[in-house]
């Protein structure tokens, strides 16, 4: 003790700190080593845990795959967000690794200019980035290749899409290792598979994903059979299907068959690709619906405020902000979470959906997949085909405490919608083979259908859920919402497969503040009548003086007398009062929310800090108190 004692203090802490710092680094090092394996994931929603989809499909890959992580050491260098994202996928690809037991074989490269790793990338197809003026370029991508050579490969891994990982990395492993495909069967009337009527004659984005996972078969309209190895129908905007081919379906529900039915009262979409050729309308399909004991609602769609999307709409000449109440983005609250289609989605996003209704009698039930909130009503489809009036619909809506139903499973054994059995030729129609017989004739299902009904076809096109970014001359396709994965998830369960049910591709996080939200709806709503008031008054009195302004004698020259000039003064004053009243409408129109913003920024950034430091504050004082009193107490006795 006297040889501490006799140590000065600033060596005595100088020595402290040297020991903490050793013991830092010990302590890491140990817990690197020993507890490896262990791992925790606090995220909310769970971001960084794996799917158990993936760990499913992981340890039932029968054949070996070669996967190839090329990473440039100098891109990483000079871009550190590259850095942290490349170790990312590295330490998840070896996870992969550990959990196929070995079936996923990993190899590491370092493509740099001028060596065989840069033309092994590049005979890959990998993306090059420039890493200088001189031409020099970087490869961050991955190729994965099964027993048979068959490849899959991502040619650049943006940061952008570092919140789908899991989802990209599973799927290649998916595809590699799956031997044969679903095949679905599509019915549509839209152009979906490309074509003429697509700019650039591409498919649709969802269709590209639904491939990923299934081989893909288009049925025409015109067509009076469906395939026979046809696993699923994806039926979109069905519209003019005739006869022979509706019977077709009929039975191939009835016999067992699955089925994706995505229906509309008002598709933009189609409305958008019929301009000027006028044959846009509503999805045709109730005959089978009915039967399968479901309704569309006729000339409805649906409006839910709580889920409203904010757009920019023009408002008498200026650009304002309001909520489109039938252009809507749901979250999970709203979903079946029990359900294996919807209970890893994180949002899905409409455009005047149509409302299901159950229909008694049908042998069936419905069990809503997706609803609205109580928040909704029934909106006339006149008001959203033509120049849509965003503002009017929200300042007039009147929520009608219901849920409204826009997506269902169809549970029970239903009847055919055709009694009198396979409709005849019409004459002059030529005989078609595979054409059902009447023999084989199904009136009533024998077993549970299979049936996934949505009343929404604008959800499937990707300027709804998706958007697109460039990056060093490259595309990517970012979603913001989960639509192409709830066709995706119905189809696989459909099907009877649940590998990918549970692989979340996860849409960036979207946590809303609820109660400002609903602040700032009712402060709207409050203003938006009051808003409507003043703008007419407005134009009466523009009438009333251009009126008096221009009234004229018979010979053409203009007269006003004394009364009338004090008239239009009196109207001009109005005006300017009623203008001034109006800017403070709209002033209003933002001060609630805008003070509840400020309330909330000064608790973040200031009342928090000043809570801790009061609390550290009396901490302090109370210690002090506490050692005076000891000292008083020690000096007392002594």
């Amino acid at each position: 003790m006297k040889y501490f004692a006799s140590i000065d203090r600033g060596k005595l802490a100088a020595l402290s700190a040297v020991l903490a710092v050793i013991i830092f680094v010990a302590v890491n090092i140990y817990a690197n080593t020993t507890f490896r394996g262990i791992e925790a994931d606090l995220t909310e929603e769970n971001l960084f845990t794996l799917s158990d989809g993936t760990r499913d499909i992981l340890k039932s890959i029968d054949e070996p795959i070669t996967v190839r992580l090329f990473v440039s050491k100098r891109l990483v260098e000079l871009n550190p967000g590259h850095a942290t994202y490349a170790d990312r996928v590295r330490e998840l690809l070896e996870r992969y690794v550990d959990i196929s037991d070995g079936k996923i074989n990993l190899e590491l490269y370092s493509p740099e200019p001028f060596t065989d790793e840069e033309d092994l990338a590049v005979a890959f197809g990998l993306q090059g980035v420039p890493l200088d003026n001189a031409g020099d370029l970087g490869y961050f991508g991955l190729v994965a290749t099964n027993s048979v050579d068959d490849m899959e490969r991502i040619a650049y891994l943006s940061p952008e899409r570092e919140s789908f990982l899991e989802y990209d990395l599973t799927k290649m492993i998916f595809k590699l290792a799956q031997d044969k495909k679903p095949l679905v069967g599509l019915i549509t009337s839209l152009p979906i598979a490309g074509g003429p009527r697509v700019q650039g004659g591409q498919s649709w984005a969802v269709l590209e994903q639904i491939r990923e996972f299934f081989d893909v078969t288009t049925i025409a309209l015109s067509d009076k059979t469906i395939p026979t190895d046809v696993d699923a129908l994806l039926i979109v905007h069905p519209k003019n299907i005739n006869d022979h081919l509706m019977y077709a379906i009929d039975q191939f529900v009835l016999k067992g068959g699955k089925a994706l039915v995505f229906v509309d009262e008002n598709s933009e979409i189609d409305v958008a690709m019929a301009r000027g050729r006028g044959d846009a309308g509503p999805s045709d399909f109730d005959k089978m619906l009915n039967a399968w004991g479901v309704e569309l609602v006729d000339g409805k769609v649906l409006g839910d405020l709580e889920h409203a999307r904010r757009v920019n709409v023009n408002v008498r000449g200026q650009t304002s902000v309001t909520d489109y109440v039938t252009w809507l983005s749901i979250l999970p609250k709203y979903f079946k979470s029990d359900d294996a289609i919807t209970a890893d989605l994180q949002r899905i996003t409409l455009a005047n959906a149509g409302i299901l209704k159950p229909i008694d009698g049908k042998g069936t039930t419905m069990e809503a997949l997706i609803t609205s909130s109580p928040q909704s009503m029934e909106i006339d489809v006149n008001k959203v085909r033509t120049n849509p009036d965003v503002v009017g619909m929200f300042r007039d809506f009147e929520p009608s405490g219901q849920k409204e139903i826009v997506a269902a499973r169809v549970l029970g054994k239903p009847s055919t919608a055709f009694p009198d059995g396979p409709p005849a030729l019409k004459e002059g129609e030529a005989e078609t083979p595979n054409l059902p017989k009447a023999e084989d004739h199904v009136a009533t299902a024998a077993n549970d259908v299979s049936v996934v009904v949505a009343s929404d076809v604008d959800m499937l096109h990707e300027q709804f859920w998706m958007q697109s970014r460039q990056l060093f001359g490259q595309t990517f396709s970012v979603p913001f919402a989960n639509n192409a994965d709830f066709a995706v998830n119905a189809l696989e369960n459909l099907s009877g497969g649940t590998a990918l049910m549970s692989l979340r591709a996860r849409s960036e996080a979207f946590r809303p503040f609820t109660y400002v939200d609903e602040v700032r709806k009712q402060a709207e709503q409050q203003y938006r009548d009051k808003e409507k008031q003043l703008a007419e008054q407005i134009d009466n009195i523009k009438t009333e003086l251009a009126n008096l302004l221009n009234r004229e004698q018979a010979g053409g020259e203009l007269v006003i007398g004394p009364a009338d000039k004090a008239k239009a003064e009196e109207y001009r004053r109005e005006m300017v009062r009623l203008r001034k009243e109006l800017r403070d409408v709209q002033y209003e129109l933002r001060k609630d929310i805008d003070d509840l913003d400020a309330l909330l920024k000064f608790i973040n950034i200031a009342a928090i800090p000043l809570l801790l430091g009061v609390i550290a504050l009396i901490w302090f004082m109370v210690g002090r108190a506490r050692r005076a009193r000891r000292f008083h107490v020690a000096k007392h006795e002594g």
